[in-house]
């Protein structure tokens, strides 16, 4: 995952200079990352990642 995130923030910065003031230490991803997998349940992953936002702003009771 650490190549992931370095090289692809490696690219954006270069693509993308103006980058760099928005993310001055250069951290564009956060610390950790998160994985898990969905199995044979592949139409709800899809349609999780579709509405993520609607999840996100649902409140946690």
């Amino acid at each position: 995952m650490q190549i992931i995130k370095g090289l692809s923030s490696y690219i954006l910065f270069r693509l993308c200079p103006d980058y760099r003031k928005r993310y001055p230490k250069g951290h564009f991803w956060s610390e950790g990352y998160f994985c898990v997998s969905c199995g044979s349940d592949y139409e709800r992953a899809m349609k999780y990642i579709e509405n993520q936002e609607l999840y996100h702003r649902l409140p946690e009771y």
